[in-house]
């Protein structure tokens, strides 16, 4: 009881502190003003990037939610004053290979800054050296580049919401833990510490619902890969032969595509049953929202794609012209389910 508390009050108190709308008001004048006229939808003033260069690598293309942080991103970039034909735009593929070659290609092009979404932590730090020693600031979105800003989810924060839905609604499909058989958390180590969090987050608010030894006597946690389809189903197509009796399972991952996977591996397997499955996605974006209206999962943790250039942008035209930005920026998470979906994303 005295470890959940603690967990609890640590959370409430990150959440408090950093969350989007209340990045420590005053304290970055310039980045807080770039901000507010994104919000607004406003250009910004002065159109700082006005004959600069902005680069920004996105994790891979293709992925809904991606596709939108780039859109977000290209949108406030022009919003700033960068000319289109300075905006710099690459593709990490998933693949941290790739991902230090288009630093390296990005490095050559000597831009003013550069936004990094890249999901290898170790790959980050190589790039971290080589662009602080070029004197090129970096703003980190997802996964943290060492000695960036950071701008992306909440992990840990977005993690315990995403908890206390699966808990309720454990309690709704199956009358409590005795009526559950699996917990399954598909992790992501690869991202590093701050994107275990997404999952390691879940655990705390079923121990206080459930208790601990009850959830800890049905929890599996296991890699989930590097959060595309493919990886994540032959994860689960593992975890239910190995469970072979297990009916009931709650389950959730790094992002929807992965959720994509898992409920591919129960169908596979014969054992895709939505009465059967409680499903937790994080991000709830495009695919989120279609997985969710279409009855396959319970709910998701969103975490606004559309809006994280207003963030990252802002930041990085304040790093560029050599403001302090705060170290950590957290879009707004809201827990979203079939009770208020159309609220958030009307069709």
């Amino acid at each position: 009881m005295k470890r959940t508390k603690l967990i609890q009050s640590i959370v409430a108190s990150a959440i408090i502190g950093f969350s989007s709308s209340s990045v420590l008001a005053g304290d970055y004048p310039v980045f807080e003003g770039f901000n507010q006229q994104a919000i607004a939808g406003e250009a910004f003033s002065g159109l700082p990037g006005k004959g600069k260069t902005l680069a920004f690598a996105n994790i891979v293309n293709g992925s809904p939610f991606c596709n939108l942080v780039e859109a977000s991103v290209i949108r406030q970039a022009m919003a700033a004053g960068f000319a289109k034909k300075d905006i710099i735009i690459l593709n990490n593929q998933y693949d941290a290979v790739i991902g230090l070659k288009n630093a390296d290609i990005i490095l050559a092009q000597q831009p003013d800054v550069f936004i990094e979404f890249q999901f290898d932590e170790r790959a980050n730090n190589v790039i971290s050296r080589k662009f602080t020693k070029a004197g090129i600031p970096i703003i980190a979105i997802d996964v943290p580049v060492p000695g960036s800003p950071f701008m992306g989810a909440d992990n840990f924060g977005a993690a315990w919401l995403g908890g206390e839905v699966m808990a309720d609604k454990i309690t709704e499909k199956f009358g409590g833990i005795d009526g559950l058989d699996k917990i399954a958390l598909l992790q992501f180590p690869t991202g590093g510490s701050a994107t275990m969090m997404r999952s390691e987050g879940f655990v705390p608010p079923m121990e206080k619902a459930f208790g601990v030894d009850a959830v800890n006597a049905k929890l599996i946690k296991t890699d989930g890969g590097t959060g595309g389809t493919e990886g994540a189903k032959l994860v689960m197509d593992d975890l239910l032969a190995a469970n072979p009796d297990a009916k009931t399972w709650a389950v959730t991952a790094i992002n929807h595509e992965s959720i994509a996977g898992i409920i591919a591996a129960f169908e596979a397997a014969g054992r895709w049953d939505p009465a059967n499955v409680v499903a937790v996605g994080m991000g709830a974006g495009p695919l989120g929202q279609s997985q969710l209206r279409d009855g396959q999962i319970d709910g998701s943790v969103a975490f606004f794609p559309e809006r994280y250039g207003q963030w990252a942008v802002a930041a990085a035209v304040a790093r560029m012209m050599g403001e302090p930005v705060p170290p950590y920026m957290y879009p707004d998470h809201v827990t979203i389910t079939m009770d208020n979906i159309d609220q958030y994303y009307p069709q």
